[in-house]
């Protein structure tokens, strides 16, 4: 999360150097400051005939410092004005009337006290009436100071000239402070919406941090239960076998499953090294030759006949990956879950239709179990593979034996690259999980080689066209 904004060290800095050129302007000879000067510095005045001058200056400047700069750091704090803040703006009208009777120069002040008088009455939320009526109330002291004033020096128009100067310096007040305070109004919710940003950038950093670090825990989930889980569950089943051997005197069955224990603990350990490595699990190798490895350790593992027919087809390394995981799952829960005695292993490549669209490459895991007893599952890039758990043989037992990250891992993986799983019985009996996805456009293959028979160590042969499982 973003840090909160470090207030300002001295907030009211520029009120007071507002303050302090004000109080040069008037103490500057001639022109609108206090101290007159007539032609020459003859007629300058004496020293001494400016103290009431000077006393008044410096009584604003101890007013200023007593009461309104409290005033106004209470606003910068966002606080409301407390009581003695309204008679310090009393004070101030009354005394810059009183001032201006004295010496016309001294109207020099509204300069400063309007945006004072703006700034502490006119906060957010308060009604425009109240900032209006206190520079209206100032306004007039001003004019009646300066009708006191100029009729002393002998002014004809006395009435008039003070009358227009408080008009004008009215309706200047107003529309400087309705301009100001609309401009900060402005500022502030820039400042309001600069900070609500800051504080989505920090949330959206925070949550695609949790994202990903979902996404990597399930992705390794995925890993472990199409790498690892499956090669410790066949672990357990060799280690079952061969207890199983033992105990019923066949030490030359129990001495080749002990075998086959300490090779598949071997492969299990390269595929947790994988893991850590995050390196390929297909290799430097192809997809065909390690559908072909995972095939003959399952024939070597179960005595499963698995027969494979590949057929030439083109894929991104991604959906290489998605396929391999694929048929390990198939393969698996025909272990598992459908007292199978056969597989059959199909991946081939399937035109469009289209010329312009590129081909489907299907995978295919065949068994001739008891396959599922509802009707056939559909996962796809916008539905789930999962079943409800039920009895062996059903879709349901077979993902819930898969811990939960079976078809279903393999419905996020498809849905990633746009293919779709279907899993259901297969005509004849059995059972059959189809993975789709959108291959690469290839040169034309004749219809012939679209379709090899392979073998998986001891699987039997069977070539295009001969009876099915």
């Amino acid at each position: 999360m973003s840090k909160p904004a470090q207030p300002a060290k001295s907030p009211l800095r520029w009120w007071d150097l507002g303050v302090g050129a004000v109080c040069i302007v008037m103490l500057i000879p001639g022109g609108v400051g206090v101290v007159s000067r007539r032609g020459d510095a003859a007629n300058m005045q004496p020293f001494a005939a400016l103290f009431p001058e000077l006393g008044i200056l410096a009584g604003f400047l101890v007013l200023y410092v007593v009461t309104i700069r409290p005033a106004l750091r209470r606003e910068h704090a966002g606080l409301p004005p407390a009581g003695r803040d309204w008679v310090a703006l009393a004070l101030l009208a009354i005394g810059l009337g009183a001032a201006v009777a004295m010496s016309p120069g001294f109207a020099t002040l509204q300069a400063i006290l309007y945006p004072m008088i703006w700034t502490i009455t006119g906060g957010s939320g308060r009604p425009r009436a109240v900032p209006i009526g206190w520079s209206a109330a100032l306004a007039a002291a001003t004019g009646v100071g300066a009708y006191f004033a100029y009729a002393r020096l002998g002014f004809s128009d006395a009435a008039w000239s003070a009358a227009m100067i408080a008009a004008c310096s009215f309706a200047f007040a107003v529309f400087l402070g309705l301009w100001l305070t609309r401009v900060y109004s402005q500022s502030e919710q820039h400042r309001s919406l600069a900070e609500r940003l800051r504080e989505s950038q920090a949330e959206v950093a925070a949550l695609s941090e949790a994202s990903g670090a979902a996404a990597e825990r399930e992705r390794l989930s995925r890993e472990l239960h199409d790498t690892l889980t499956q090669t410790l569950t066949g672990l357990v089943m060799l280690s079952e076998q061969a207890e199983r051997a033992l105990l019923a005197g066949d030490s030359e069955r129990a001495l080749e499953r002990t075998v086959r224990v300490g090779a598949t603990a071997r492969v299990a350990v390269g595929e947790a090294r994988a893991l850590v490595a995050t390196t390929q699990p297909l290799g430097e190798g192809e997809l065909t030759p390690a559908l072909e490895r995972v095939a003959a350790r399952l024939h070597a593992d179960t005595g499963l006949e698995v027969e494979c027919r590949f057929g030439p087809v083109h894929l991104d390394r991604e959906q290489e990956v998605v396929l391999l995981r694929a048929a390990q799952e198939g393969l698996a829960n025909a272990r598992r879950h459908a007292n199978a005695t056969r597989v059959v292993l199909v991946l081939e490549e399937r035109e469009s239709g289209n010329a312009s669209l590129p081909p489907r490459v299907v995978l295919r895991v065949e068994d001739n179990g008891v396959g599922p007893a509802a009707g056939p599952g559909r996962a796809s890039a916008s539905a789930s593979a999962s079943g409800t758990p039920g009895t062996p043989g059903t879709p349901g037992a077979r993902e819930a034996g898969a811990g939960g990250f079976g078809l279903t891992g393999l419905a996020d993986r498809a849905r990633a690259l746009g293919g779709e799983i279907n899993f259901g019985p297969r005509e004849g009996g059995g059972a059959c999980l189809e993975v789709s996805l959108t291959g690469r456009q290839s040169p034309a293959v004749p219809a012939d080689q679209r379709v090899r028979p392979r073998r998986a160590a001891s699987a039997r042969l069977v070539t295009p066209g001969s009876e099915g499982v």
